[in-house]
């Protein structure tokens, strides 16, 4: 009960006549709504790692990538069981490839997916594209027998071409050394070599020079006349329909790319260009608000200006539309509290989910890590000299480090087009590291709509002109 003006009123009455007014019933439908929108933000935006409504409990559990470890699963036992199978009865790589990609591979000390990476990549493939493809496997174990999959039958039959090091005496004791000390930065970047049949391509002596397990795949892979080559980890998952999507991405960089009917691919492919890699893989961790950010860089500006377009609407709106209740009352309640909330749930729900890249991306900075990097064969030995030179570090700092210097543009293919499975990382880091190197969406693919997306690419008349050559 309560006394007003020496009138006793019962709490259902005042709570009646409250519940008439236009300013609580507005701050009511506004808290409502704001509820609704606050729950389905936390279903719908819980795998965005800057998001306000980030759940790291079920975020590194397998999806999609489940899929695709059952058909490179299968893949893989298909060439395993079937040893009657000779390469010339099974579709290889082109000598006139389109991309050579190469892996480099080490014994892990718990689960290894090798095969996995390989099955995945290959899994789904198009004829025409596993002709284009040029697939090579370094095994960087300096005595690679301790890898589980070296000199298995079924690599005669999937891979282009396998390998263990070809260096030196010298160099192959120092590479021990380096194995044995787990010094990674230094073994995974470069040893001292004097192989013969290393060559810069702008060189025409062999010559004694630093090599490094990335720099051995990037001179190997120049080797091949591809115009386009792929250095890839062994611990990933590819999506479906990721070569073709590939290729449309290498097309789109290049606008004069594509042969006509009478040009082969190749020759349509060495052209100048001015960026150095086509990244398939990045992590969300880095796609976060910052100073970039105009609406963040300003948010106290967009707080200010979505209050004063909200107040100056309904003035209107109250003036030009007698009817409506919009007394000053309901117009501060919305200005004041529901137009602020909204607007900070934008911010909540964070900045890769509200703006998530699509297609064909710009990312010279924020781009992690070294995964799967497609690069241009124009720049490859330009970023092996520079490599040597800095003798040891991480190599994809490195990389963007080079790319920086030489004002060379890098970019990426959105979504991911592969998921980086391996947590614990081969090269030593901590495993909070390679928790981070995760593609936090990518889990969420369709299996049919990415091969629907597949077959639709696959009748794209560039992409089926670009692979006329490999039918």
């Amino acid at each position: 009960m309560l006394i007003s003006h020496g009138i006793t009123l019962p709490y259902a009455t005042i709570l009646k006549r409250i519940s008439r007014v236009p300013a609580f019933r507005a701050l009511l439908f506004s808290a409502l709504l704001y509820l609704l929108a606050f729950q389905y933000c936390r279903i719908r935006y819980w795998r965005d790692p800057h998001s306000a409504f980030f759940d790291i409990t079920n975020v590194y559990d397998w999806e999609y990538s489940l899929v695709r470890e059952h058909e490179a699963n299968h893949f893989i036992s298909f060439h395993k069981t079937n040893d009657g199978l000779r390469p010339e009865d099974t579709v290889m790589g082109s000598n006139d490839p389109l991309i050579c990609a190469a892996f480099v591979t080490v014994k892990r000390e718990r689960d290894d997916y090798f095969e996995q990476s390989i099955g995945s990549m290959l899994e789904g493939l198009d004829v025409r594209e596993r002709r284009a493809l040029h697939l090579r496997v370094l095994f960087a174990n300096t005595d690679p027998a301790i890898h589980p999959s070296w000199e298995q039958s079924w690599m005669n039959t999937a891979i282009d071409l396998v390998e263990s090091y070809n260096v030196s005496e010298s160099s192959f004791r120092h590479l021990q050394q380096l194995e044995s000390d787990r010094n990674f930065q230094e073994k995974g970047v470069l040893c001292v070599s004097h192989n013969p049949n290393f060559r810069f391509f702008f060189l025409k002596t062999p010559i004694l020079t630093a090599l490094s397990d990335y720099v051995y795949v990037l001179d190997r892979c120049l080797t091949t006349n591809a115009p386009f080559i792929g250095i890839f980890e062994d611990d990933i998952i590819f999506a479906d329909g990721w070569m073709t999507k590939t290729l449309k991405a290498l097309i789109d960089l290049n606008p004069s790319y594509g042969p006509s009917r009478d040009q082969s691919p190749f020759e349509s492919t060495t052209l100048e260009s001015s960026w150095l890699y086509l990244r398939l893989f990045y992590t969300e961790t880095l796609m976060l608000w910052g100073e970039n950010d105009f609406a963040y860089r300003n948010i106290h500006m967009v707080f200010a200006a979505a209050i004063a377009i909200g107040f100056l609407s309904l003035f209107f709106a109250r003036r030009l539309v007698p009817g409506l209740q919009l007394d000053y009352g309901t117009i501060a309640v919305i200005c004041l509290v529901t137009i602020p909330a909204f607007t900070g749930l934008y911010f909540m729900i964070g900045k890769y989910s509200i703006h998530p890249l699509r297609g064909l991306v710009p990312m010279d900075s924020g781009g992690c890590c070294s995964q799967a990097l497609i690069y241009s064969r124009q720049h490859a030995s330009q970023l092996m000299e520079y490599l040597q030179e800095q003798r040891s570090g991480q190599t994809d700092l490195m990389i963007e480090d080079f790319a920086a210097k030489t004002n060379l543009r890098r970019f990426a293919l959105a979504p991911q087009q592969l998921q980086h499975i391996g947590i614990r990382s081969s090269r030593g880091a901590p495993e909070v590291n390679a928790q981070s190197t995760w593609a936090f969406w990518f889990e969420e693919n369709d299996a049919k709509k990415l091969k629907s997306e597949h077959e639709h690419y696959l009748a794209d008349e560039k992409i089926e002109r670009l692979l006329q050559m490999y039918e």
